[in-house]
């Protein structure tokens, strides 16, 4: 799945390559070039409405619904676009001449080149998006990821604005309707399929559409969630009839960081256990499912569903009893902490946000911006399917569900929405209950991995490898 464009042959050592224009290029036997009268487009993935030669016929991509990248070459420009939840990740560098690619070992850089030796992994945003340039960054000062110009907060703001679904039970019907024919697609598209497993209700509910298909699932020992964690996944894992389960030993992180972790812009590295699955297949997955960005589609995180409530309650007298009050009556919801055990309460991460956002003097423009930034989807499939050079897809990574429960009454989004009743609803279709009493963030030392990635990755990345 991997390509390198440039505008100079002589890059071009250890592959072939075909000239357009001003352009040479190469790319894999999984991406394609569409030929038009006056542009190429250098492409891969799918769409999940449409036919994708149609979209690179009217270079409407952006427009699009589904799991891809495309480059638009004219003779002498370029135009790069990734689907809306970047399940991919482009690099881009004009230091030594415009370079376009999806590899960083393919791009020119040299031991002058390195800036840095560690990439901000949520320091100044506990909850980063990438949405920056500071966090599309490498370690080398002319190379940064592309960053697509979605307006991820803007969108957000603008469905929570719409009253669309009155009825939980017609939305739960819909999304059902659209995760059968996005699964329908993938099966029917890809044969060798890798099935990411969890504990949680968001892999619970994208493993019923793939019930047969092998399913990969893993502890960290040691963890903060320890037994109880490892309780909830053996209880879900039972459930499915070809499982495959790893425990992680958080001892050999170094160890396995300098093995699978091979793209050095990685910040999304804790799902290092999945890349080193992926990897250790006996033959390699056509597609990666995982479930990312249930837990922002379904509006059923403690910390959104806080900021809410402070917007909600402005005016309040005693506005933080209100608050917790309000809290005090949803602890059993399944999202109301991040933890399995007793690491951490509700209560704890209760207390840590008060101490954030209602004890000093209260920003309510940032609380609310905050809160629509949460709902935003999270980049972990881009981080696997540079890594490993897998598609990586997740059913929650569809335009035409994503936003649509944030257009319920707001009676549901600061009622039961923490407890994910819509999610309930899909899997009572399947007969399937997921036991499992809270979500869990899988908190352990992570800190051989984070720390080691330059390590594991620098001396490739400068090394010819086009």
């Amino acid at each position: 799945m991997r390509f390198f464009i440039c505008k100079d042959n002589t890059k071009f050592k250890k592959h072939s390559y075909t000239q357009y224009g001003q352009w040479s290029y190469y790319h894999d036997e999984l991406v394609n070039v569409w030929e038009g009268s006056d542009y190429i487009v250098i492409y891969s993935g799918y769409l999940i409405e449409g036919d994708i030669e149609d979209a690179c016929e009217r270079w409407s991509f952006d427009e699009e619904n589904g799991n891809f990248f495309a480059i638009k070459l004219t003779k002498d420009k370029f135009e790069i676009s990734v689907d809306y939840f970047q399940n991919h990740k482009i690099f881009l560098a004009r230091k030594y001449g415009t370079e376009i690619s999806n590899y960083l070992p393919f791009m020119t850089c040299s031991e002058d080149d390195i800036t840095k030796t560690y990439l901000e992994y949520g320091q100044k945003d506990p909850h980063s998006r990438e949405f920056s340039a500071e966090e599309n960054t490498t370690f080398f000062d002319h190379i940064n990821s592309f960053i697509p110009s979605y307006d991820y907060v803007g969108d957000c703001k603008t469905a929570l604005k719409e009253e669309k679904w009155t009825d939980p039970d017609a939305l739960a019907d819909y999304i059902h309707k659209c995760m059968t024919q996005h699964a329908n697609l993938i099966r029917s598209r890809y044969k060798n399929r890798f099935i990411s497993l969890s504990e949680g209700i968001d892999s619970a509910v994208q493993s019923q559409y793939f019930y047969r298909d092998p399913q990969y699932c893993y502890t960290m020992l040691p963890c903060h969630a320890g037994d109880d964690g490892l309780e909830y996944k053996k209880i879900q894992a039972a459930k499915f009839p070809n499982v495959s389960f790893e425990t992680f030993d958080t001892n050999k992180a170094i160890e396995n960081t300098l093995q699978y972790l091979k793209d050095g812009s990685t910040r999304w590295a804790s799902i290092l256990p999945t890349m080193k699955q992926v990897a250790d297949c006996k033959v390699k997955p056509d597609i990666v499912m995982y479930g990312v960005n249930g837990d922002e589609m379904f509006f059923r995180d403690l910390i959104p569903h806080l900021h809410m409530l402070m917007v909600e309650y402005k005016g309040e007298r005693h506005i933080e009893a209100a608050i917790q009050n309000n809290i005090d009556e949803k602890t059993h919801h399944y999202g109301a902490t991040y933890t399995l055990g007793t690491h951490k309460t509700t209560q704890t991460y209760l207390d840590e946000w008060f101490e954030e956002w209602i004890r000093p003097e209260i920003d309510w423009e940032s609380a609310e911006y905050n809160m629509l930034k949460l709902l935003t989807p999270k980049l972990y499939t881009r981080s696997i399917s540079t890594n490993n050079n897998v598609l990586t897809a997740s059913l929650y990574n569809d335009r035409r569900i994503y936003h649509e429960v944030f257009k319920t009454p707001k009676s549901f989004l600061l009622g039961d929405s923490m407890d994910s009743p819509i999610q309930r609803k899909i899997l009572s279709k399947f007969n399937f209950e997921c036991e499992t009493p809270h979500k869990d963030q899988l908190y352990a030392v992570y800190e051989g991995i984070f720390y080691n990635i330059f390590r594991a990755t620098w001396y490739r990345d400068i090394s010819q490898n086009i």
